[in-house]
């Protein structure tokens, strides 16, 4: 009979309150291996720890670290029966590999001889040194935790991030209906992060063949409070974050005919995903693993470069409707071959049974 494993997660406390794609791994993770008729008991990391099989901690953070090294000890090191650990890091730096690798090694240095000493970089590595088992989304992402943090490619599988295909289904008539709009620009995103890079797509903006529409929320911060200005002054319609489930958020995706993802770097971006299934072209940031998911599918920019950005976001716009549509079918079609989050969920069930 097969064994029901009881799976331990843990996940930035950020999820209940930012409504974005680690939320989004997170949760449709956990409903595949429910799916596969497994249990998933959700770890808080003041509370008392509920029996469980195995754990599998969601983002190689600071957050972590004091609750994985205390459980390490007490669960990981002594007589009684092992709960191995997994780890999705959800990492990527856009800092240069070998400046980065130098601040390691000093800090590994001086903390030879003082106690105390770690960078945000120097955590996440330890992090991932105390994980049975690290899943990347991407090789990009394998290969920096690789090269900076020393972990064994061995230690690694790559589990990329899945996408729900009730997206294929979705009608831009509810949104179409509500705004007038059809064959716009859109952004779906935390507008609030600098590493989304949207006050680049707002400066663009009166350049764009076709109106702009951004989905997401903004800050308090002076960040926010540019884009802000930037929304009023050119006239972009700008809407609050949707709730994953909404019915307009997937109108929305169905009713814009380009999506722009002109982060700093992604890993890889469900958005845009969700996008390419509902009908959108993509234009997305070159840097992270983004070329793994979409191959030669989307069109890939420099985010510091408006001219790239803009001049890609254009030219899918003026794409003949038929030429558009077999286009995209390619990306459908590839998209839902490879990235079903019930294949996520069985690639990382895998992981978990072979530490069992």
């Amino acid at each position: 009979m097969r064994q029901v494993l009881r799976i331990g997660i843990l996940a930035p406390s950020s999820i209940s309150l930012v409504n974005g794609g680690v939320r989004t791994q997170v949760m449709q993770t956990a409903e595949a291996l429910q799916r596969l008729g497994h249990k998933i008991v959700w770890i808080h990391s003041n509370e008392v720890l509920p029996p469980i099989d195995i754990l599998h901690v969601f983002v190689a953070s600071s957050e972590h670290w004091g609750f994985l090294r205390q459980f390490k000890t007490r669960y990981h090191s002594n007589d009684q029966k092992k709960i191995p650990i997994v780890l999705s890091p959800v990492f990527f730096t856009p800092k240069g590999m070998h400046i980065t690798k130098f601040k390691l090694n000093i800090e590994l240095i001086f903390g030879n001889f003082f106690s105390g000493i770690n960078s945000e970089y120097g955590i996440k590595k330890q992090v991932c040194q105390i994980a049975d088992a690290i899943l990347p989304n991407t090789r990009a992402e394998l290969n920096q935790i690789n090269q900076l943090f020393g972990i064994p490619l061995g230690h690694m599988n790559v589990i990329p991030n899945g996408v729900e295909t009730r997206f294929l289904k979705a009608e831009s008539s509810e949104f179409e209906k509500r705004y007038g709009l059809i064959d716009y620009v859109l952004f779906v995103g935390q507008i609030s992060s600098a590493r989304k890079n949207v006050i680049r797509l707002l400066e663009v903006a009166p350049s764009l063949d076709a109106p702009l529409v951004l989905i997401g929320d903004l800050g308090t911060d002076e960040y926010s409070q540019q884009c802000a200005e930037l929304i009023k002054r050119n006239n972009v319609l700008h809407l609050p974050s949707q709730e994953h489930h909404s019915t307009l958020l997937a109108s929305a995706y169905a009713a814009a005919k380009v999506f722009v993802l002109p982060s700093l770097f992604e890993t890889p971006g469900i958005a845009a995903m969700e996008a390419a299934l509902a009908g959108c072209s993509i234009v997305i940031t070159q840097n992270g693993g983004t070329i793994e998911y979409f191959k030669k599918m989307a069109s890939y920019i420099n985010p510091l470069d408006s001219s790239s950005l803009l001049t890609s976001i254009n030219k899918l716009l003026h794409i003949e409707n038929e030429e558009h549509r077999i286009q995209n079918t390619r990306l459908k079609n590839h998209i839902t071959s490879h990235y079903s989050w019930d294949s996520v969920g069985e690639m990382t069930l895998a992981v978990h049974n072979s530490l069992i």
